[in-house]
């Protein structure tokens, strides 16, 4: 392995790979070379509960971040006039919108992406945009993050559970109580500081 870097790798420095991409070649790399030297079993893995949960997990993000990138995509201006008055009055209440769009598309980095630029536009200030960037963290308010339900799949206790009313299930409380404080104490430090 070592001679064949020594010899090629030189001769590959013109090629600029992604990082995504070198991620991918390297855990395809160690997952060959798994079931070559441990004898890993590749039928038992995909037979096995936690293949099974991460399958469901990833169905469902997929899906979930391809329909708000549809709509988002879609409804953007009309999306920004309707904030345009509150958001005006109440620079902080973008908090609330950050964290309204974050339930629905599950995804901060996607939150950050779709509605920075539009709080820049409504013309919210880079400090109280700092403060309120905790409320991004949204995505654990309806149970169907892949986390979530690989958590509920995996927990064998019955401790993590998701409610019969949906809403009341076992992420609700901690995550509320997590984005509320760190939302706040962010806000009012970016207020002393700036």
């Amino acid at each position: 392995m070592v001679v064949f870097f020594a010899i090629f790798l030189p001769k590959l420095t013109y090629l600029h790979i992604k990082m995504n991409q070198v991620i991918q070649i390297i855990m395809i790399t160690a997952a060959a070379l798994m079931i070559i030297f441990c004898k890993a079993s590749p039928k038992k893995a995909v037979a096995g509960p936690v293949w099974q949960s991460g399958m469901v997990a990833v169905v469902a993000i997929y899906g979930i971040a391809w329909m708000a990138d549809t709509y988002f995509g879609n409804y953007m201006p009309q999306i920004q006039d309707m904030l345009d008055d509150i958001v005006t009055k109440y620079p902080w209440s973008i908090a609330l919108v950050f964290f309204a769009v974050s339930v629905l598309i599950n995804s901060q980095g996607a939150v950050v992406v779709a509605m920075l630029p539009l709080a820049y536009k409504l013309g919210i200030s880079g400090v109280v945009l700092l403060g309120v960037l905790p409320s991004v963290y949204g995505y654990f308010f309806i149970p169907n993050y892949p986390s979530d339900i690989a958590t509920v799949n995996f927990d064998r206790s019955g401790t993590t559970v998701i409610g019969k009313y949906l809403l009341n299930h076992s992420f609700m409380m901690p995550g509320l109580i997590c984005v509320t404080v760190s939302t706040i104490v962010a806000y009012l430090l970016t207020l002393l500081i700036f």
